[in-house]
């Protein structure tokens, strides 16, 4: 797409940015004005696809020559593309996929994997993932960091609307109430389960990241850091005995 530069930025603003950076963000500008001047809009995946192949990955932008940020863009463009196929058809005329894919992942209700970057050979590399990522990809390591054992996260299920996997699954008697004990049980179960299939997948050694105080400025005691403690306290004491 032929791009006509014009540099709309202020002096005193182009001196902080300099020239280099001030050109970049003025070529980015351009293209989101032309775009928006070409009609009605492209579906999200088409517009990404442009964006990341017409501006971001060319020379002197981020995404040039940076194969991982490639993969990613591809990765994100799949999904979005992805999540517009299974709503044709069923989706009202006036609904704006883009729009509710946006507000659905900031909700956290839809995500995507790919096995593509499950099943490379990553070597000697370290993985940042979610303990249950972590065990979907069934993979075994050295090595595991355990993050802010002490938050609830590890017990607690996540209160979203599709993720009562109990209440909703076909073995839940019909009519029977969700209570507490229920809520206390199925907590433990998934802790236990949590524990054991990191442990299962881990061949060496398991590092524990202990913090005081969560990102809620609150102590964390949470029922993981309950349990190490109550697992040394008995070691302890077999040891004196």
């Amino acid at each position: 797409m032929p791009i006509t530069i014009v540099i709309e930025i202020k002096p005193e603003v182009q001196e902080r940015l300099t020239f280099i950076f001030g050109e970049r963000y003025e070529r980015l500008r351009a293209w989101i004005e032309t775009y928006r001047q070409q009609g009605a809009p492209d579906p999200l995946d088409h517009f990404l696809r442009r964006l990341f192949g017409e501006i971001l990955s060319q020379k002197g932008f981020g995404f040039h020559r940076n194969f991982d940020a490639a993969r990613v863009s591809a990765s994100l463009i799949e999904s979005v593309q992805k999540f517009r196929q299974a709503m044709e058809g069923s989706a009202e005329p006036s609904m704006d996929t883009g729009r509710e894919y946006l507000a659905m992942l900031q909700e956290g209700v839809i995500a995507a994997q790919y096995l593509e970057g499950w099943t490379g050979d990553t070597g000697e590399a370290v993985l940042l993932a979610p303990a249950y990522t972590f065990l979907m990809m069934n993979r075994p390591v050295a090595i595991q960091f355990w993050l802010d054992v002490g938050s609830t996260g590890w017990w607690e299920r996540l209160f979203q609307p599709l993720t009562q996997p109990y209440v909703l699954s076909r073995s839940w008697v019909k009519g029977a109430l969700w209570t507490d004990l229920d809520d206390l049980a199925a907590n433990e179960q998934t802790l236990t389960r949590l524990v054991t299939g990191l442990l299962r997948r881990c061949r060496q050694g398991v590092y524990l990241g202990i913090s005081d105080l969560g990102e809620q400025g609150f102590e964390q005691r949470g029922p993981l850091l309950k349990a190490i403690w109550k697992m040394q306290l008995q070691a302890l004491r077999g040891a004196e005995a």
